[in-house]
């Protein structure tokens, strides 16, 4: 036993010494086979490419330029084809985030609105909560120093393309009979939003976004990923203005992350409180509710409540009102810290409690529904309450900034699903 605990505190000892950091300087390139799974999206496989400069070192481990390439595809039908540019020395003074993306999903998935005012049944077909969609997204964000230290102002440009529409059964049953019993067939409940009314047809294919984002940041933190101490707090108004837009709307949103050593250099605590909701009369579109407004998006998908990027554990896109409040509390641990192929290695350990509620549902339109229907779908008496989950992942870090993450989550409540959700992403959720 002795000598069990010997061999182990030298084991440890030995990756402690390995763990002296070295300064990176110049370029560096991570390379990572896009294989992972999403139990919302499926296996996914394909290819991601991160350059990062590093200059002359002296600011290491933050970067003077990023080039990020991913092309993938999910099982479930979704596909990532996505670039952007990320550097603080582009302009000087100004953070520059340019990004082009392609984004398919053939099983997005649709729960309604309103949280708990939408049953949901988990026997229905696996395809009746879901629907398609095609997204063409050309980003432009910029952020300057404001007045005072660690404040700044932020400015936006997006344009955005949805094709929205029912799943294809024809391409889903390629190869399948109809009476196998994998032959799927059917109406979606996005389908029958449209019949009823209450998603309009304006709205129900899709369309252009063309928006504008201003707003102010506070930023103390004194790392980009994974920092131990300072804040991160954003502000932020979108508006697509009438000129520019067939579905204008206003919305804002407010967020707010805290970060704390507990054990320095290996423990921290980390917690994002946020709210965002609509503005004025003009009503959000319903596929857009559904986009949490982030600037500098690191990950693909910024779908929320629910999901890889909100709401771990709890069924995508599950909470979608006019007005939702979320929050995360993590804590991260910095197991092992190494060197290998000359670079600055991280293993580390998180758990999570995630929860989110909606603030201002959206005013039913159910002029066109009978009541029998009505009560097997909608409950218009039931108040939301929170959606919470709990779990925990994995990372493995490299320079600080290519972190690869392996998450589980578990609802609390089986309206927002029974099974755990499974991800595995590029970087830590905030």
């Amino acid at each position: 036993m002795k000598r069990n605990i010997f061999i182990a505190l030298l084991i440890f000892n030995s990756l402690t010494l390995f763990a002296e950091e070295t300064v990176k300087d110049g370029y560096n390139l991570g390379v990572l086979p896009a294989i992972s799974y999403n139990s919302d999206l499926g296996l996914q496989y394909g290819a991601i490419l991160n350059l990062f400069d590093y200059g002359n070192g002296n600011r290491y481990p933050v970067y003077d330029h990023s080039l990020y390439l991913e092309i993938s595809r999910y099982t479930k039908g979704s596909g990532i084809y996505r670039l952007y540019y990320d550097s603080e020395r582009l302009i000087p003074g100004i953070r520059s985030f340019v990004e082009l993306s392609y984004l398919t999903d053939d099983l997005m998935d649709f729960y309604g609105f309103n949280g708990y005012q939408s049953i949901y049944r988990e026997n229905e077909d696996r395809v009746f909560y879901k629907m398609s969609q095609k997204q063409v997204r050309i980003l432009a964000d910029f952020k300057g120093h404001f007045l005072a230290d660690h404040l700044f102002w932020i400015a936006s440009y997006n344009f955005e393309n949805y094709k929205n529409g029912s799943v294809d059964y024809n391409k889903l049953n390629e190869g399948v009979e109809p009476s196998d019993p994998d032959y799927l067939q059917g109406i979606s409940l996005y389908d029958k939003y449209v019949d009823w009314g209450i998603i309009g047809e304006k709205e129900a294919d899709g369309g252009i976004l063309s928006t504008i984002k201003g707003g102010l940041i506070y930023d103390s933190r004194n790392a980009l990923n994974n920092p131990s101490q300072g804040s991160y707090t954003e502000s932020i108004i979108e508006i697509a203005p009438n000129f520019m837009n067939d579905m204008p709307y206003t919305r804002y949103s407010v967020m707010h992350s805290q970060f704390q050593s507990i054990i320095k250099d290996k423990l921290n605590a980390a917690v994002r409180l946020g709210v965002q909701g609509q503005i004025g009369n003009n009503q959000v579109p319903f596929f857009r509710r559904t986009q949490l407004m982030s600037p500098f998006a690191k990950r693909t998908n910024v779908t929320g409540l629910g999901g890889s990027n909100s709401l771990r554990g709890i069924l995508r896109n599950r909470i979608v009102g006019d007005a939702i409040s979320f929050g995360n509390f993590e804590l991260r641990w910095k197991a092992i810290s190494f060197k290998f192929i000359n670079q600055n290695f991280y293993f580390g350990v998180n758990g999570f409690f995630d929860t989110g509620i909606i603030l201002d549902p959206i005013e039913w339109n159910i002029e066109n529904i009978d009541d029998n229907t009505l009560n097997t779908y909608i409950n218009t008496n039931e108040k939301d309450r929170f959606h919470s989950s709990f779990g925990g992942g994995i990372k493995i870090v490299m320079n600080e900034n290519f972190i690869i993450s392996a998450e589980m989550g578990k609802a609390l409540d089986e309206r927002d699903g029974t099974n755990m959700g499974s991800y595995i992403n590029l970087n830590y959720l905030f």
